[in-house]
């Protein structure tokens, strides 16, 4: 790209010549470049084989040159600039730019999206933090656990109507309630190309008996070859079911202890992680997959800290106008994100274990508060709508009667966690900070990294939390993952409450030809005042910005399933 030095002698012999380029004097150009004649022709020769100039000396002294101009000090910039975000080099980018922020942002945009890379289709989606815990166990945060889908299986998994459907096992029958016996899939192998055993699934659920909705797991054995049977110590008549969720997925046997294992991961999904560093993620397809292989060769998610999430955009996230309806932004490719931010209250240990202080808060900090300080804001162009429940089309936030409360004592003190790295927990925390601070009460904002989100030594202190859930299925079974996975829940719920839904599942399925109580569920945690349920959000694609992509459906995050989409070429 040529040095700092060489792209300045460029600049000047643009601005002196591109309109009028032929004819000229090489002892001229030394004059303006302030070189001698054998450093000029030297210098042209490196415009010349950087592809920007044609130089065509004459012969003999006096004589006229002919000097063409393919290219501008811009391209060159831009370039430069181009080639320094592919290395991740943002700062050094923008300092090419001269600071301009709008010029990198739509570079950036050039950069990314769908491309053919030596014979290969390639996806480039930018991401604002890193991805490096993509293990199926350790998969708290929402982008997390959409890739774990991509890179793992499991037993059985959710098509797109929620329905229960085989993945490693091809077919499964319940020979009693506490017996279910599943047929694998042979030949299935790892992305290092080691062949899944049964040690492999076995180890994998048994680590998960510490959870709730697997506790109930007394043995696992294997009576014939590529046959597993599950045996329980309770009746549970939708255990096929609870195989889908995305902790379920079977990891090998050898790496439960394994150091780097959740940045490197090793599945069975359609998509093996080739690279996965501070600047990038890549996704590769598995050409030995069981099932269909993917038809997107690569995806690559592009690691931009330095710029603000609100701020990238691809053809493929939701559609970032808020003047606009969802209608016409997604054309008829809507829909709504299963799913919520919410508050979460800590009743156990908590400011909000006091039924005033309850009350207060959940009164104070609502989602409509919220939502118009984030329009003040111009943030709310990332397409979320005020949430009545904790799925759409729940409503049970809807017309609860206001209980009387006192304002608290002035400079009492409030602690509030979020997972760092987040676009839009530090604006919402800077809201509630002023919102309380009208009323005397101080707010101590908490960021913890991923890990650190599931060590209660250090979150105890928290009054309420700032957390969202994606469940990306219509299963409503899939709500169980999001309840028992991690023990957020229940570190803040008096026992008695979480005993109570606890019950609820266990009475579910106990019983054939039972509904999931996903409604009672929702509606207990919301009139506990365990949850506040604030924001749902848009999902799906903007048809103007990017056709290519076909079968493409994002949820709220931006993120699709990459093993179904497939780019239409341009005929």
């Amino acid at each position: 790209m040529g040095s700092p030095r060489l792209r300045t002698q460029f600049e000047k012999l643009h601005k002196h010549y591109h309109r009028s380029s032929a004819g000229v004097q090489i002892d001229d150009i030394a004059d303006l470049l302030c070189c001698t004649r054998r450093n000029t022709r030297m210098v042209l020769k490196k415009m010349s084989d950087e592809q920007w100039i044609v130089w065509r000396p004459a012969v003999g002294r006096g004589k006229s040159s002919i000097l063409e101009f393919i290219s501008t000090p811009d391209h060159v910039y831009s370039a430069l600039a181009k080639r320094s975000i592919e290395d991740g080099k943002l700062d050094v980018a923008l300092e090419i730019l001269d600071g301009n922020q709008d010029a990198l942002l739509e570079l950036i945009h050039n950069v990314l999206g769908v491309s053919h890379e030596k014979g290969k289709q390639v996806v480039k989606l930018p991401y604002y933090r890193q991805l490096h815990i993509l293990k199926p166990a350790l998969a708290i945060r929402r982008s997390e656990q959409h890739l774990v889908q991509q890179i793992f299986n499991g037993l059985t998994q959710w098509n797109k109507r929620g329905d229960i459907e085989g993945d490693i096992a091809h077919h499964w029958e319940m020979l009693a309630p506490t017996h279910w016996r599943f047929y694998i899939r042979p030949s299935v192998s790892f992305h290092d190309g080691k062949l899944l055993s049964f040690e492999d699934i076995k180890e994998t659920f048994l680590s998960l008996r510490a959870n709730f909705v697997f506790k109930h797991i007394k043995e696992i054995v294997s009576p014939n070859l590529n046959v597993i049977d599950f045996l329980l110590d309770k009746d549970d008549h939708y255990f096929d079911s609870k195989l889908a969720q995305f902790n379920a997925k079977i990891i090998p046997a050898s790496v439960h202890i394994a150091q780097d294992y959740s940045r490197l991961p090793i599945g069975t999904g359609p998509y093996k992680v080739s690279e996965n560093t501070e600047k990038k993620l890549i996704l590769v397809a598995n050409e030995n997959y069981f099932g269909y292989r993917p038809l997107i060769d690569s995806v690559e998610v592009w690691i931009l800290p330095e710029v603000a999430p609100i701020q990238l955009k691809l053809g493929l996230e939701v559609y970032e106008n808020s003047e606009l309806s969802p209608t016409t932004a997604y054309g008829e490719k809507v829909d709504v994100d299963r799913g919520c931010s919410y508050i979460l209250f800590n009743r156990k240990s908590g400011l909000p274990q006091d039924e005033n202080w309850k009350t207060y808060l959940t009164q104070t900090i609502t989602p409509l508060l919220l939502l118009s300080e984030l329009e003040n804001a111009n943030m709310n162009g990332i397409g979320l709508f005020n949430a009545y429940g904790l799925l759409p089309g729940l409503q049970h936030c809807l017309n609860r009667p206001q209980k009387k409360c006192e304002i608290p004592n002035k400079g009492s003190v409030v602690h509030l966690g979020y997972e760092n790295e987040h676009p839009l927990y530090p604006l919402l925390g800077k809201i509630i900070k002023q919102k309380l601070a009208n009323d005397g009460i101080v707010l101590k904002v908490h960021p913890f990294e991923t890990l650190d989100l599931l060590d209660e030594e250090k979150t105890a202190n928290i009054d309420i939390w700032l957390r969202g859930m994606s469940l990306g299925t219509q299963c409503p079974e899939a709500l169980l993952s999001w309840l028992f996975a991690f023990n957020e829940i229940e570190r803040v719920m008096p026992e008695d409450d979480f005993n109570h839904i606890s019950l609820l599942i266990e009475e579910w399925q106990s019983s054939p030809q039972r509904y999931f109580p996903v409604n009672e569920i929702c509606r207990y945690l919301v009139d506990c005042g365990q949850i506040t349920p604030l924001f749902h959000g848009w999902m799906g694609i903007s048809e103007d910005v990017n056709n290519s992509i076909q079968n493409a459906s994002c949820n709220g995050l931006g993120w699709f399933d990459f093993n179904t989409v497939w780019i239409k070429p341009n005929i």
